[in-house]
């Protein structure tokens, strides 16, 4: 760019001048006693600058100067006190020349370059590639805007990225004015920058909070409509293969009538098995937890995918050495891995691999606070990668919501399985994929402090016994005390029944005999299960219980891990009532 200096001297007064525009209008600035900088013309979209060495008037017109003058001539007292003991940066830009002409000191702290290197740099050296786009975006419709006479255009805030010296980015917030000469041609931009990193950190946090906050209350919304469905849905269900039960005993059937019954029971079992998932999406299904090896439960589980895989594809297996235990149900961690290999197969099956690692992991306070724990400890990682077509951003994003599938054929319920039971156990789930470059899901389980004492169940009778114990019955289902109450009959036991907790505690206090076991559903209006047991026991101290429900964690989940809870899950049948009842009874 030239360099032009129209400068005048009278009376002992330097004069230098250019124009721009600023947006609050009049601004003083006293810097000595005969020094003072101005800036009132807004209606030419000019800002006039002076110094004076002297008391006396300067006469005649100010000179013209373009911008490289400016920053040559910027030196001057009043200018360099505002720049250096600026926070912010201050910066001009010359479209002719397409640099920057000035920056101050403080460009050191934001960017790492001094303000002589600032100058050979254009915005697309000093922007990252997306930001700098934007940036020239944004000159051309303000400059279009300007022509049409449109005056809001001349000073404008917006957010850009910009680079740092040491290739890291810093976000700056950044309030421009575009500069004119005394002709009224648009020369350059004046600016200011500020680092935003602190205030986009904490919009960053509170936008992981708030997405926190709606995945803890989207997935609380699931779990009680989980728990409804099941409740009523193996209620039905426990009707159904009761009645079918009982016709099996009524009658002699044919060969073709029995496997009616059998098909009849095949759908019941179905059934209960889809309300199961559903529980389980929501973290509410029934777990027995023990002290587990993840390295032996992923042996025999790798060894049985093995034998289905597809064409070329490979599974390999990593186990680290001196891998902790930990505390989870059995079955349920076969579930979590199980589901993750089954999503893996599908994306390799036309040729791929998927690798199987396991290693123990120190969390750290960061790792913990990034995945929304408020906990910190070690874990054991189960990692499951595969080299598949990958996910999107936005597919990550929904991948562990109930019903989200990315196959046709899926239901959208193995990964939100994987999710609720990792959750319930205090663990989490990240995943990290990209289209073509495969997925990663890493499931963290907390580290097994200690040793676990499990208490022995005592063994059942042989099913040709019968029972001549008292068993008060309490479910607020008419139908399924109908049939329930039916097969405790056959197997020789005297039945108390009643329809609610209210109802039982006065059935109790009437009966003069022994009462062997308390037989409850758990979810009833009123008073549930639990809370029945627990006043039952204050009058009756030698009475067992056994809880019966399809939808039970929520109360079983309250009692003391020293204590030993039985429980049957809705429906089941004539021969799992009679084994569970010999089993408490004793």
């Amino acid at each position: 760019m030239s360099s032009r200096n129209k400068g005048s001297k009278e009376r002992g007064v330097e004069k230098r001048s250019f124009s721009g525009r600023h947006g609050t209008g009049f601004l003083s600035l006293k810097m000595a006693v005969n020094q003072r900088f101005n800036a009132n013309d807004r209606r030419a979209g000019r800002v006039e600058f002076s110094t004076e060495c002297s008391g006396e008037e300067p006469a005649g017109e100010l000179s013209e100067m373009d911008l490289s003058a400016i920053a040559e001539e910027g030196t001057e007292s009043f200018f360099r006190f505002l720049t250096e003991n600026s926070g912010d940066v201050i910066w001009m830009y010359d479209f002719e020349a397409d640099h920057y002409t000035y920056a101050s000191p403080s460009v050191v702290r934001l960017r790492g370059f001094t303000p002589e290197e600032i100058c050979r740099q254009s915005l697309y050296d000093a922007l990252t590639p997306a930001s700098a786009e934007v940036a020239v975006a944004e000159i051309s419709r303000r400059l279009e805007a300007l022509e049409r006479g449109d005056e809001s255009a001349a000073s404008e805030i917006c957010e850009f990225d910009q680079l740092h010296k040491d290739g890291s980015v810093v976000p700056a917030e950044v309030m421009t004015t575009f500069i004119r000469n005394s002709r009224g041609e648009l020369k350059g931009i004046i600016g200011v920058a500020r680092d935003i990193s602190e205030r986009r950190r904490i919009e960053s946090e509170k936008e992981r909070l708030q997405l926190l906050m709606m995945k803890t209350a989207k997935m609380d919304f699931v779990s009680r409509m989980a728990g409804g469905i099941a409740h009523d849905f193996n209620n039905k269900l426990q009707s159904i293969l009761g009645l079918t039960d009982l016709l099996m005993l009524s009658h002699p059937f044919s060969q073709d009538q029995l496997q009616a019954f059998d098909e009849i029971r095949a759908a019941v079992s179905h059934c209960a098995g889809l309300t199961g998932q559903l529980l389980a999406t929501a973290g509410k299904s029934v777990a027995k937890p023990e002290a587990l090896d993840c390295n032996r439960a992923l042996g025999s589980l790798v060894e049985m995918k093995r034998c289905c895989m597809q064409g070329e594809s490979v599974l390999d297996f990593s186990p680290a050495s001196d891998l902790w235990p930990v505390f989870i149900d059995a079955g349920e961690f076969d579930e979590i891995v199980g589901h993750l290999l089954s999503n893996a197969m599908d994306a390799v099956s036309s040729g791929g691999s998927i690798a199987i690692t396991t290693r123990n992991v120190a969390m750290d306070i960061e790792y913990a606070g990034i995945h929304g724990e408020a906990t910190v400890y070690d874990s054991v990682l189960v990692e499951v990668s595969d080299t598949g077509k990958g996910m999107s951003a936005e597919e990550m994003a929904q991948v562990f919501e109930p019903f989200f599938t990315t196959r046709e054929s899926a239901s959208g319920l193995g990964l939100s399985i994987v999710n609720g039971l990792v959750e319930r156990c205090g663990g989490f789930v990240t995943v990290d994929s990209a289209i073509g470059m495969g997925s990663t899901f890493r499931v963290f389980l907390p580290r097994l402090m200690g040793v676990v004492e499990h208490s022995s169940m005592s063994a059942a009778r042989s099913p040709g016994e019968r029972g001549g114990e008292t068993i008060l019955l309490v479910d607020d289902e008419e139908a399924v005390r109908r049939i329930v109450g039916k097969f405790l009959v056959s197997f020789g036991y005297r039945v108390l029944s009643a329809a609610d907790g209210r109802e039982a505690l006065e059935v109790a206090g009437a009966y003069d005999g022994p009462i062997h076991m308390l037989l409850t559903d758990m979810i009833m209006p009123g008073m549930n299960g639990r809370e029945l047991s627990e006043q039952l026991e204050h009058q009756r101290e030698e009475v067992k219980i056994l809880y019966i429900s399809g939808y039970a964690s929520d109360i079983l989940s309250d009692a003391d891990e020293s204590e030993d809870v039985h429980f049957l899950g809705k429906p089941f049948s004539r021969a799992a009532l009679f084994d569970k009842v010999r089993s408490v009874l004793g």
